[in-house]
């Protein structure tokens, strides 16, 4: 009967039980000799034990019969010990006790409904019924509780039939009985059944007309016979009888989200939430819902409230502290995030998103000290590198020409550094310090920079156009033609090439006719392309055809409006129609997307140069004066 592993506690107790030594536990074993045991050894001396008591309880029990008090004491101290066995978790031990104890007292239901309670949990069905059955059978079958017990056993055995009319006799003497009505009604479904399924539920709504549960679940035997229509109406008579009902407001929702209803999931959730502020449930549909759906303004008040509800939920909390960066709210997602750090110190991720933080509030010092924690095992270590490059580049940046130059020294540094540590991002780094290097007009040093890697696997067609643009500050013309020739042999169709060969004739001021061939050929090749129609438009500048420039380069700048040289370009061509307003306009724009001082400070003399120019003489002269 009993044909489950028992513990260790069971051998220790069945031997205290009883004052007697086991078979296979002498007195002088210790603990330390048991644990050291196999667990087939372990279970076999279980086994023993357990069966030595169950026979000495079997003699002890048939001398109990003799006499009433003494009955009345062996059964009272067995059901103790079966008590304590229960909540020991030791159902084995309970079981075998309480067995004991229903022999000693055979017309007791309370302890008969013990021992079935046992034996259920130990998946002793065919015994369990055997004992609930006749439990039942005494009550008249009035007793409730015990008869959707035995139901339960019945259908767990198989006996449909057996389940469906012991429900039946529930519902006949017990009319508003919701666990009996529910759980036959569910047992005709699965008969095939649906429709007598819900004419049962109808009965019993209209006899208990304040519990929305039988047309909640009537809603989920039309939704599973894709009835949606009938579904969402019993759903919504259910949400109606009870308005406080979580579940059907659930299965609803998650009707409308299979069917991608947004607008009516969340809307449900909505008012839902409106009355019931705590219903984790319901919360956790709608802060999903609504990230999936990337409206993260909306989903940050119901994630907040989430969280209260459920403080220990970190996957939630993290989605917090991104729905809070995502917002901006930077001083509430740093909370979230250290938070976070504290419980999971090591954590890359985190450390990667308190970083990306700081550097969006340009707390740069702080985002690197983040940055910096990250171990370099770490899959993040190289990205967050070139973060922190990034950053010291532009702290170094903002000291040049001071006599502190800690920035400058510690970017350099840390520049060497990674390029041998993580040679796989040596061309992004080496980039990083070439613009530190043409920020601070050290065009030269940034031209070498690059040089150094131009060979490496990693340096793309885009970095040999940044380096050709430093040959041509340098005035290294022939460098420069031959490096970009070289992309065009590879790939003729390569507008972006034949546009910076024409456009860097143009500036060298040779052959102009021959650096129009080129451009054309580009505006050929991508006539969409906003670069490319900026270079045109100067080429016919160069030509002094203002108009037709002044067209070029307005197409130009509606493809690219945050494009320094295309402002500048517009500037200089309204200053030479006299149109100083305009001028000034696309002078302020290159200034407002400038990012390179000595780009800065040039349109800024520009922009001044420009407010003498627009002065009358007289004026402009006494100015100077």
């Amino acid at each position: 009967m009993f044909n489950k592993p028992i513990s260790l506690a069971t051998l220790v107790l069945s031997c205290s039980l009883f004052l007697t030594s086991c078979a296979t536990w002498h007195k002088g074993d210790s603990a330390q000799e048991l644990v050291e045991l196999t667990p087939e050894q372990l279970e076999q001396i279980n086994r023993e034990a357990l069966e030595l008591a169950s026979q000495r309880l079997t003699k002890m029990v048939a001398g109990a019969k003799t006499s009433p008090d003494m009955t009345r004491y062996l059964a009272t101290d067995l059901f103790l010990k079966a008590n304590m066995a229960m909540m020991s978790s030791d159902y084995v031990t309970a079981a075998m006790l309480f067995t004991h104890v229903h022999e000693l007292m055979p017309s007791d239901s309370f302890i008969a409904k013990k021992l079935a309670v046992n034996l259920i949990r130990l998946g002793e069905l065919e015994q369990a019924e055997k004992v609930l059955a006749q439990v039942y059978i005494d009550s008249g079958k009035s007793d409730e509780k015990v008869g959707l017990i035995l139901a339960g056993i019945y259908g767990g055995l198989g006996e449909e039939k057996k389940a469906v009319k012991t429900y039946e006799e529930i519902i006949a003497k017990n009319p508003k009985s919701e666990d009996a009505c529910v759980f036959l009604s569910k047992a005709y479904a699965i008969d095939k059944q649906e429709m007598k399924a819900i004419k049962k539920l109808e009965s019993c709504a209209r006899g208990d007309k304040e519990n929305g549960v039988y047309h909640y679940y009537i809603g989920k035997i039309y939704q599973d016979l894709k009835k949606d229509s009938l579904a969402v109406k019993a759903y919504e008579t259910a949400m109606k009888i009870q308005p406080k009902f979580s579940q059907v407001v659930s299965a609803l929702g998650s009707m409308y989200e299979e069917k991608e209803q947004v607008k009516a999931a969340v809307g449900l959730y909505s008012t839902y939430l409106a009355k019931n502020k705590k219903d984790a449930t319901i919360l956790e549909r709608m802060v999903q819902l609504l990230f999936v759906q990337e409206r993260y303004a909306e989903v940050i008040p119901y994630a907040e409230r989430l969280s209260d509800i459920q403080p220990d939920n970190l996957n939630l909390k993290v989605k917090l502290g991104i729905l809070y960066t995502d917002a901006k709210k930077y001083p509430e997602a740093v909370t979230i995030f250290k938070e976070l750090l504290s419980l999971a110190p090591q954590s890359d991720k985190i450390l990667y998103y308190l970083g990306a933080i700081y550097q969006e509030m340009r707390q740069y010092q702080d985002s690197i000290e983040y940055f910096n924690q990250i171990p370099s095992n770490s899959g993040l270590y190289s990205d967050s590198s070139l973060q922190m490059a990034n950053m010291l580049s532009t702290l170094a940046q903002e000291e040049w020409k001071s006599e502190d130059q800690k920035w400058s020294n510690q970017f350099v540094g840390f520049i060497n550094e990674r390029i041998n540590t993580i040679p796989q991002i040596k061309v992004e780094l080496s980039v990083i310090k070439a613009g530190y290097y043409e920020s601070v007009g050290e065009n030269k040093m940034a031209m070498e920079t690059m040089m150094v890697v131009q060979d490496e696997k990693t340096f793309s067609t885009q970095h040999k156009y940044y380096l050709a643009n430093l040959y041509e500050r340098l005035a290294k013309f022939t460098e420069s033609s031959e490096l970009i020739k070289g992309i065009i042999e590879k790939d003729p169709k390569n507008a972006q090439a034949w546009n910076f060969l024409g456009y860097a004739m143009l500036e060298r001021g040779v052959d102009v006719e021959e650096a129009y061939s080129y451009i054309n050929k580009a505006v050929e090749l991508n006539p969409n392309d906003g670069y490319i129609r900026d270079s045109l438009g100067w080429y016919y500048f160069k030509k002094g055809e203002y108009n037709r420039a002044l067209k070029e380069l307005s197409f130009a700048f509606k493809q690219v409006p945050d494009d320094v040289e295309i402002s500048k370009h517009l500037a200089i061509i309204y200053r030479h129609m006299n149109n100083f307003s305009k001028a000034r306009d696309y002078y302020e724009n290159a200034l407002r997307h400038a990012r390179i001082k000595s780009e800065r400070a040039d349109i800024i003399t520009q922009i001044e140069r420009l407010e003498s120019d627009r002065l009358p003489a007289s004026t402009s002269q006494s100015v100077v004066d």
